[in-house]
């Protein structure tokens, strides 16, 4: 169980992206295989890109 403090520094935000539509579908098709949905999807590629550029060096590790 997420405790409050936890959940108010997780706080969402809205994004809007445009994106070809064989990408969307694609994208939709990995959601389905992994069971979340697009936006949940969506929020997993973004939180492994970022994590990986951290890892690589290209941006700062906030954490730090």
């Amino acid at each position: 169980m997420i405790s409050q403090n936890q959940n108010e520094d997780m706080a969402k935000t809205t994004i809007t992206a445009f994106i070809e539509e064989s990408v969307k579908e694609d994208l939709k098709a990995l959601a389905e295989y992994e069971h979340r949905s697009l936006s949940q999807m969506v929020a997993v590629l973004v939180d492994r890109a970022i994590k990986q550029a951290k890892e690589q060096g290209h941006i700062p590790d906030s954490k730090k």
